[in-house]
């Protein structure tokens, strides 16, 4: 009984996961470049008990970008030298067309969905990519305003 509701579940999970990758560009401030690499933000959505965060990786240069893997954390903002201090890290409960490399020149678009959540005052959500065997690393902080403002599906 509870295999058919998970794979029920997962089912429509990935119906909402493609309405969002065919969806515009809703969130244009939460972005990061090192180099040539760029991480966008497309749009936060929220359904249910998920949260829904879309994602694109564009490469603006002729090497390929090889993902070694994306990440969320709960960070907690501090006086001193580091400015952030990661609490906990959020496992995604589904990934719709996840990347492993970003050819040159080329653009990938991929949907992670969590579990929803709010964050207290003083700590932000990271999203963050690293690369295989590279250094280009790329970080995004978002607020739980950012959150708060999630489009409904």
């Amino acid at each position: 009984m509870q295999r058919a509701a998970a794979a029920a579940n997962q089912a429509q999970l990935k119906v909402c996961c493609q309405k969002i990758a065919r969806d515009m560009q809703r969130v244009y401030y939460l972005n990061n470049r090192n180099g040539k690499m760029r991480l966008v933000v497309r749009g936060i959505y929220t359904r249910g008990k998920s949260l829904f965060f879309s994602l694109k990786l564009v490469n603006r240069s002729p090497l390929d970008y090889d993902v070694d893997s994306i990440r969320f954390f709960v960070a907690e903002k501090q006086k001193g030298v580091h400015p952030l201090r990661r609490l906990n890290e959020l496992k995604p409960v589904y990934v719709f067309d996840s990347t492993t490399l970003v050819k040159g020149y080329g653009r990938a678009t991929c949907v992670y969905v969590l579990q929803r959540l709010s964050l207290a005052r003083h700590r932000r959500l990271q999203i963050e990519v690293l690369e295989k065997n590279g250094g280009r690393q790329l970080l995004v902080q978002a607020a739980n305003f950012t959150l708060e403002t999630a489009k409904l599906i």
